[in-house]
């Protein structure tokens, strides 16, 4: 099967209209950040040319305050943005209550600095408050996701060229009976929560590109070619509704011993954008927790991981960004979740963690400046 023609017992099935059953598998955990610390200071840029696709990084509340750290995002980002500060749980923890200052604070760091930003996300599986969890009622659920919306998309407006407007929609296996994630949105509204999220975000920001996210787009194999073949008719449907999507977001947790799909990433972008739909990085790191050799294996094994997703995505033209899921090896999900089991630290991020460039970050600089 290739990613850019969808099977027909998958494609008869109507993603957007009825509830599908997913598997209910639990994705990799929430970021679990180190303990703030100092992080050097990483100098200029390292080339003067401009990139023709810009690169940008998801920046942490938490270690705002660390000097070092900004100076990463600062010195070396197109974009920044909030990695989970915007999310619905944390946004709006409370029905009356919307906590608007960390976000705020990151936007504007952006902003003053004369960076771009992103939203993520609107709805996400894995980011639903106890009080909209406790609801029951789909049409007072949808009315708080409205809502939900119109407060922190339309708060925004302007401010964000981007939204993750449905993230990780597709089920951890994906069957072609039950494509869909077995999620709360899911349960309580049915697949139209997609078209549903989609139609209000661009209604409270008309200007922002409208995003479908999510992971496991990449690799090697039947699995991944049916999560391919998800997204992209979940897309033709919202096209179908009239509804517009402008990109897809591969996520890009790339495990450094897994082959990445070239050809078929290709086919995936292909048949993306002879829907007029581009392709945009959201989310890149690396989980090496398999690879041996220590520092010098680890990162020859990400540099092969990461120059082989580029090759892929840019094979059907240059993507609208490529963003890196953190800076530095210093605050990453990675050790914390997949530790490597002999206790060598793991090297997910561009920059390690006393902030220095690694070799790969150099490579993704020259793809992307060459665009």
């Amino acid at each position: 099967m290739t990613t850019c023609r969808t099977p027909a017992s998958f494609a008869k099935h109507d993603l957007l209209g009825r509830h599908g059953s997913g598997t209910g598998l639990t994705r990799r955990s929430l970021l679990a950040g180190a303990a703030s610390a100092a992080v050097v200071a990483s100098g200029p840029a390292f080339a003067a040319a401009p990139r023709r696709v810009p690169f940008g990084s998801a920046i942490q509340a938490e270690y705002f305050d660390d000097a070092g750290y900004r100076a990463l995002f600062r010195d070396h980002c197109d974009i920044v943005l909030p990695m989970n500060e915007l999310k619905f749980d944390l946004v709006h923890p409370e029905r009356e209550v919307f906590a608007f200052e960390p976000a705020d604070r990151l936007v504007d760091f952006a902003t003053e600095n004369g960076k771009r930003s992103r939203g993520h996300t609107v709805v996400w599986w894995n980011g639903v408050p106890p009080w909209l969890a406790a609801l029951n009622d789909p049409r007072e659920i949808e009315t708080e996701l409205r809502r939900h919306v119109d407060a922190v998309v339309g708060r925004y407006a302007g401010r964000l060229e981007s939204w993750d407007v449905c993230n990780e929609v597709v089920a951890h296996e994906a069957p072609y009976d039950a494509p869909m994630r077995d999620s709360f949105w899911q349960r309580a509204l049915g697949s139209r929560h997609i078209p549903i999220a989609f139609r209000a975000v661009a209604g409270a920001d008309p200007k922002a590109k409208l995003v479908l996210n999510d992971y496991d787009l990449e690799f090697r194999g039947e699995r991944y070619d049916r999560r391919r073949a998800s997204i992209v008719e979940i897309a033709r449907q919202l096209q179908d509704a009239a509804i517009r999507i402008d990109a897809v977001g591969i996520q890009g947790h790339l495990y450094a011993d897994q082959a990445v799909d070239i050809e078929a990433l290709g086919r995936f972008g292909e048949a993306l954008k002879r829907m007029g739909i581009a392709l945009i990085v959201t989310e890149l790191d690396v989980i090496d927790w398999k690879i041996s050799g220590g520092p010098a294996g680890q990162d020859a094994a990400a540099a092969k991981s990461v120059g082989d997703l580029l090759e892929g995505v840019f094979a059907a033209g240059p993507p609208l960004a490529v963003i890196a899921w953190g800076m530095t090896d210093r605050h990453s999900w990675v050790d914390d979740v997949m530790p490597h089991g002999d206790g060598t630290p793991s090297r997910p991020l561009p920059f390690d963690a006393t902030g220095r460039p690694k070799h790969w970050f150099r490579l993704i600089e020259k793809r992307l400046r060459e665009g």
